[in-house]
């Protein structure tokens, strides 16, 4: 008798750090992205996250995840609102791999995991708009002066 387990990968502090860097840099690098390319370079990101688990291991229900996130980047071409769901729904479905399914990077066991922390905090980011950290940076500055 063949009898298939699935090992749920270690998730670390050490992951979990890894992600939240992650999501410090990616906005950071972002934050050099003037308006409007900032948001729609950042809807086709969301519509790319929809596909990056396709044959992973989820069966027809990754082309439907990835059908409702290429709905959900369209409607994030005029508000960054969506984009935020997005992030929610991929950290989301991170989870769902992260348990049952194929890591998002074959090589980092727990990178669907790690995903799922850096997802939420891009989310917080857009539902803000998605601002520059450095025009924050400045307006803090103004305050003080």
């Amino acid at each position: 008798m063949n009898t298939l387990t699935h090992i749920v990968p270690e998730f670390t502090f050490t992951t979990a750090l890894a992600a939240v860097a992650i999501a410090i840099i990616f906005i950071s690098t972002m934050s050099f992205v003037k308006e409007p390319h900032r948001q729609k370079i950042n809807a086709l990101l969301i519509a790319g996250a929809g596909a990056v688990y396709w044959s992973g291991g989820l069966g027809i229900w990754e082309f439907i995840f990835g059908t409702i996130m290429l709905i959900v980047a369209f409607k994030g071409l005029k508000n960054y609102y969506f984009i935020g769901i997005g992030w929610l729904l991929h950290s989301c479905w991170d989870i769902l791999h992260h348990l049952y399914g194929n890591p998002i990077v074959y090589l980092e066991p727990s990178s669907s995991a790690g995903c799922a922390v850096c997802d939420p905090i891009l989310a917080l980011w857009f539902f803000f708009g998605a601002p520059s950290i450095f025009d924050l940076f400045k307006k803090q500055k103004s305050i003080t002066a």
